[in-house]
């Protein structure tokens, strides 16, 4: 099972608005390519919006329930794009601001792993969430850090700096869905070893160099000569295969109903 980076859907629009962070660009593929896949009925929470392009992309010409994120900048621009009923800022590992059973379907995109309260979180996606209704969302898992590229004190750096506290396995997170009240619907993977590794590289290098200054010469290149850099990397990104098996890869897009 494979497809490759350079075929999706979502690729160039992805290059051309995250080409000076090649990272995010990447990881986004299979994000938006499983957010793609899903049924999207009825009312939808779209948990940890951002400012809520990436909805749009996913799901063009759909208003939405509700956005709610920490953040207030990119909230106020996920409020000027028109695809939220309603937006809300909040800290998504305390309590929502929403009734009991409001939606149909709640997403998350790559944000569970930023939030040290994680069962708390899970908890108030079940609240809010409606019996029989679904929540999907996706993260990168253990094999991310297994897999990772350069030292360890980069490896650990990184983690800092994200956040990133939460790197499961399947039977963790099915463990962990469970005791919030949701049952394992589905899984897809993605990102095969040398996929999560060029991940893993760039994200550290540009998230370092633009998070916390740190030196990074591949940065330095990259910025300097940014015609044939863009080039290489964009080549290099275009021809790696994203998708794996169910539990093979470096991330999850997970599917679980409420119960």
């Amino acid at each position: 099972m494979g497809e490759t980076v350079g075929e999706s859907r979502f690729w160039r629009p992805l290059w051309q608005r995250y080409s000076a962070s090649p990272s995010v660009a990447l990881c986004r593929v299979p994000e938006l390519e499983y957010a793609f896949s899903l049924e999207v009925k009825g009312d939808i929470l779209d948990h940890c919006c951002g400012d809520g392009w990436l909805a749009s992309l996913a799901w063009p010409d759909r208003t939405l329930a509700a956005g709610c994120d920490l953040d207030e900048f990119p909230l106020r621009e996920a409020g000027k794009r028109g695809i939220y009923a309603r937006v809300d800022r909040c800290d998504a590992g305390k309590r929502l601001p929403y009734a009991e059973g409001s939606f149909d379907l709640t997403f998350n995109n790559s944000g569970l792993e930023h939030i040290a309260e994680l069962d708390a979180a899970l908890a108030e996606v079940a609240r809010v969430t409606r019996r029989g209704g679904v929540f999907a969302f996706n993260v990168l898992n253990h094999r991310y850090f297994e897999w990772w590229p350069l030292d360890r004190a980069s490896r650990d750096d990184y983690r800092a700096w994200q956040p990133f506290y939460h790197a499961l396995t399947i039977a963790e997170w099915k463990t962990r869905l469970e005791a919030a009240g949701f049952a394992l619907q589905g899984v897809h993977g993605y990102f095969c070893e040398e996929a999560a590794r060029v991940l893993a590289l760039l994200d550290c290098e540009f998230s370092g160099y633009l998070m916390r200054r740190r030196k990074s010469a591949l940065v330095s290149r990259y910025r300097s000569w940014p015609g044939i850099h863009r080039f290489l990397w964009r080549r290099k990104i275009s021809g790696l295969t994203w998708r794996t098996e169910p539990d093979a890869g470096a991330g999850y897009f997970i599917t679980a109903v409420r119960t």
